[in-house]
C-alpha cells in the first residue's frame, strides 16, 4: 500500500507515525511525506522560522502520543511546561478566576522535530505538491510544482493546514468551503528572562484581558526556567498576504495596546519584544465530508479551530490515530485495499466530525466585543469573565469528566460496521 501525506506539520507527521504503527505487517506500507518548507541547512529538520513560537497540548493530545509511542510522549512532556490551570486577570493585574485544566505549553518547532525524529530518516521529502487529481473509481494522482513525474497512491492525506491546496482540489474554489477570517490576529515570541518564582511553584497559563486585546504568557519548557512564552491577541483587518512586514511598527503597536498594563513581566516583554510574524486567525466552516476517491483531509485542512478551544494540535493528533486505526481495522478484517481506504475515509468523518464541530461551536460561543472598548464595556467584560469562570467550575463539579478516546470510538464504530 502506498500512502502520500501532503504536509509535514503536526497532523501530517502524527498521521505518518500512526499509520506505521497500526497498519498490519501483512500489508507492506510505502509511506512518503511531502512538505514545501525547506529544511534547515545541514539537517533533516524542518525550518522553524515560520512555524510559530508555541502551543498548548491538552490531556487528550498527550494520550494520543502515548498510544503512538510512549517514548515520544515522554520526550514531548519533558520538553514542555506542564500547567494545571488557566489564570484570568485584568489589565490592572486583578484576579478574575482560575480554570483548572491540564495543559502542556511547548515549542511548536520542537514538537514538530520530535515527531519527525520518531519516523525513519528520509520519510519527509521537501518538494511542493502542486495538485492532487481524484476520479471516482481510480487511485489519486499527485503532481509536483517542479514538473517531476506524477505519483499514484492508494491514499493521499491532505495535512497541509488552513490554506490547504488539497482541500481546494477536493472542493474547488467555492467560498463556502474556504477558511473564514475571524477578525483577530496574534503576535508573540519567546523571551529570555528568569521565570518568576510563583510561576515555577504553581505553573499556569496567564491571560490578561483589557480594552485593547489579550496578553498572555507562561513558561516554555521545564528544562529551561529562563524561557517565557508570550502572545498578544488583538482585533484588526486581515493583513495582506505577501506584504513586507514592518517589524518596528508591529512592536510599536504591541506597546500601544499594552503599554499601561501593570504586570511587570508584560512590561519586560514589551521592552524586549522581537516579533517576526503576524498570525491571522481563521476558522473552517463545517465541511460536508473530509475526503473522497482515495484522498482525505486531517487537522486544520479539515477543521481549523479557534485558538480559544486550545485543541488545534490535539484534534490533529486524534485525526491521524483514528484514520490509521480505521484503515488497520478494515485491513485486518481482510477487506480489499480499495474498500478499506474508501470505508476509512468515510469512517474518519463519521467518527470525528461531530466531536470537532462541537469543540468549535463551544469556542465560538463567546463573542469578542468590538475593540477598543470603553471603560464601561471593559468592566462588563470583567464581570462576565468573573461569573463564567465560576459557573464553569460549578458545572464541572456535576458533569462527567470528558472521556472521549480515539481507540474506544473507533472500536465501537468498526464493531457496528463489520461486527
Amino acid at each position: 500500500m502506498k500512502v502520500i501525506i501532503v504536509g509535514a506539520g503536526l497532523g501530517g507527521l502524527s498521521t505518518a507515525i500512526a499509520l506505521r504503527k497500526f497498519i498490519p505487517s501483512s500489508q507492506p506500507l510505502e509511506l512518503k511525506v511531502y512538505d514545501n518548507t525547506s529544511p534547515e541547512t545541514g539537517t533533516h529538520k524542518i525550518s522553524t522560522s515560520r512555524l510559530g513560537a508555541g502551543l498548548g497540548l491538552q490531556a487528550n493530545g498527550l494520550r494520543v502520543l502515548e498510544d503512538l509511542d510512549p517514548e515520544l510522549k515522554r520526550t514531548v512532556y519533558a520538553a514542555g511546561f506542564p500547567c494545571s490551570h488557566f489564570t484570568w486577570k485584568t489589565a490592572g493585574d486583578w484576579l478574575l478566576g482560575r480554570e483548572h485544566l491540564d495543559v502542556l505549553p511547548i515549542s511548536r518547532p520542537y514538537l514538530i522535530n520530535c515527531l519527525q525524529d520518531a519516523l525513519p530518516a528520509g520519510s519527509v521529502i521537501y518538494k511542493k505538491v502542486a495538485r492532487v487529481i481524484t476520479h471516482q473509481g481510480r487511485k489519486p494522482v499527485v503532481q509536483f510544482e517542479d514538473g517531476s513525474s506524477d505519483e499514484t497512491a492508494d491514499l493521499v492525506v491532505g495535512a497541509d493546514g488552513i490554506r490547504s491546496s488539497v482541500r481546494r482540489d477536493l472542493f474547488g474554489e467555492d467560498e463556502q468551503y474556504r477558511p473564514k477570517y475571524v477578525g483577530i490576529c496574534a503576535v508573540g515570541g519567546v523571551l529570555n528572562v528568569p521565570l518568576p518564582e510563583k510561576l515555577l511553584k504553581c505553573p499556569t497559563m496567564l491571560f490578561y484581558m483589557g480594552s485593547t486585546g489579550v496578553f498572555g504568557y507562561t513558561g516554555l519548557t521545564q528544562s529551561d526556567t529562563n524561557k517565557l512564552l508570550y502572545w498578544s491577541v488583538y482585533q484588526t483587518d486581515l493583513p495582506g498576504r505577501g506584504l513586507k512586514l514592518d517589524h518596528g511598527l508591529m512592536i510599536q503597536q504591541l506597546r500601544e495596546r499594552h503599554g499601561n498594563w501593570t504586570d511587570p513581566l508584560i512590561r519586560q516583554c514589551l521592552a524586549k519584544a522581537e516579533l517576526d510574524n503576524i498570525y491571522p486567525i481563521f476558522v473552517m466552516p463545517d465541511l460536508p465530508y473530509w475526503g473522497r476517491d482515495g484522498c482525505v483531509l486531517v487537522g486544520d485542512a479539515a477543521h481549523a479551530l479557534p485558538p480559544r478551544s486550545g485543541q488545534g494540535a490535539s484534534q490533529a493528533f486524534e485525526d491521524g490515530e483514528a484514520l490509521a486505526l480505521l484503515l488497520g481495522g478494515y485491513l485486518e478484517k481482510e477487506c480489499s485495499l480499495g474498500d478499506a481506504v474508501s470505508r476509512s475515509i468515510l469512517g474518519l468523518f463519521e467518527v470525528r466530525a461531530e466531536r470537532v464541530n462541537g469543540i468549535k461551536a463551544d469556542a465560538l460561543r463567546w463573542k469578542d466585543p468590538k475593540m477598543p472598548m470603553s471603560r464601561l464595556q471593559t468592566l462588563g467584560l470583567y464581570v462576565a469573565l468573573f461569573l463564567l469562570v465560576r459557573l464553569k467550575r460549578l458545572t464541572n463539579l456535576f458533569s462527567r469528566r470528558e472521556t472521549w478516546n480515539v481507540r474506544d470510538e473507533v472500536s465501537k464504530y468498526l464493531a457496528r460496521q463489520i461486527g
